[in-house]
């Protein structure tokens, strides 16, 4: 699992406090993984010619009461396939 922190985002942005229960404590940019090899979970995006990619989601997560705040990726300037 990719390192989390519980800083603030640069600027500022991002969600401070959980909308579900008030807590500070937010991990931010968890991966989103899965137990069994029978694919990626990500978005789809074209790689080029018939290639296809898979940009992996990350989340911010509410450390108190399992809240997910946020999906994001971290490349959106994709040509993202439908």
């Amino acid at each position: 699992m990719a390192a989390a922190s519980m800083a603030p985002k640069e600027g500022g942005q991002g969600l401070q406090t959980c909308p579900h229960c008030g807590s500070q404590a937010i991990f931010r940019g968890l991966r989103l993984n899965q137990n069994a090899e029978i694919g990626r979970i990500g978005l789809p995006y074209r790689a080029g010619g018939i290639f296809t990619g898979t940009e992996m989601l990350f989340l911010d997560l509410c450390e108190t009461c399992g809240t997910v705040l946020r999906f994001f990726v971290k490349e959106p300037r994709r040509k993202w396939a439908p």
